[in-house]
């Protein structure tokens, strides 16, 4: 199995919402995201995770495993985030003395660290919505058609590009140097990782200088030439927007109603 049908662009590719309106989805992780920093409880980013994660699995189709890797990594930031704040961050007694150095959790500190890892749970939950139900070909090209900074949506092409050249490089030179034998022990795992680094350093080097002098035969000045066709904002029907619109007030009322409630009932004020 090539290592191109298990990434995120591939199932970004691969899903049942990859036709969906793309302003449609692009104003639901937006407007979504803008809302669950302002939540002041962990209930609301909470429930805006478990909203997202339906949408991406059971109404995209995306594999559960790989969705589960996706978050693996914003899970572990948040986790750590948890214990930090829970031990260092609060003020007000300990609710749990660790009896060492006077560390220990405190109600505020706790309920710092729930919030912040709900929202950024929430918060990815929901940008992932978009990220893995649309290409980046075409969220390059809407960028464009909504006059971001040319510089910006350039660099970011060439960035994701060579992503994928990278892993492509690297891919290549690991098989090769597993047929010769390479990884067997631990002096041959370093000095093969240090020769695969190595090399794929100067390959991609030597591609990033083919890949300008490519652009620039061609009459590359500066500015990368995108065109986008596909569905627009005016695409999106009557029924769609009051979804929209009532799905988003609901959520930023719920935001404000649910504002003092913690998980530990006694919290500290600030």
């Amino acid at each position: 199995m090539s290592i191109f049908e298990d990434t995120l662009d591939h199932y970004a590719s691969h899903n049942n919402l990859v036709d969906a309106n793309i302003y449609y989805k692009l104003l639901f992780s937006v407007i979504t995201l803008i809302l669950n920093l302002f939540a002041n409880s962990p209930i609301m980013p909470f429930i805006i995770f478990i909203i997202s994660t339906i949408l991406v699995l059971f109404k995209a189709k995306i594999p559960s495993r790989f969705y589960a890797t996706f978050m693996l990594v914003p899970f572990s930031f948040a986790i750590i985030s948890v214990i930090f704040m829970a031990f260092f961050i609060g003020i007000g007694p300990h609710i749990w003395d660790l009896g060492l150095f006077g560390w220990g959790i405190t109600a505020d500190g706790l309920n710092r660290g729930v919030l912040v890892f709900f929202k950024v749970m929430g918060g990815v939950a929901a940008l992932s919505f978009l990220i893995l139900t649309t290409p980046v070909n075409r969220l390059f090209a809407v960028f464009n058609e909504l006059h971001l900074p040319t510089e910006l949506v350039d660099l970011a092409i060439l960035m994701y590009r060579y992503i994928f050249l990278f892993l492509d490089v690297t891919e290549t030179m690991y098989y090769s140097q597993k047929t010769r034998l390479g990884y067997n022990g631990y002096s041959s795992w370093m000095n093969c990782l240090a020769a695969l680094a190595g090399m794929v350093f100067i390959r991609t080097w030597e591609q990033g200088e083919m890949a300008y002098k490519a652009l620039a035969s061609r009459g590359y000045n500066g500015k990368l030439n995108m065109f986008y066709h596909g569905s627009t904002i005016h695409d999106i029907t009557i029924k769609q927007w009051i979804i929209l619109i009532v799905f988003e007030v609901l959520l930023a009322y719920s935001i404000y109603v649910t504002a003092s409630i913690n998980v530990v009932p006694y919290l500290i004020p600030v």
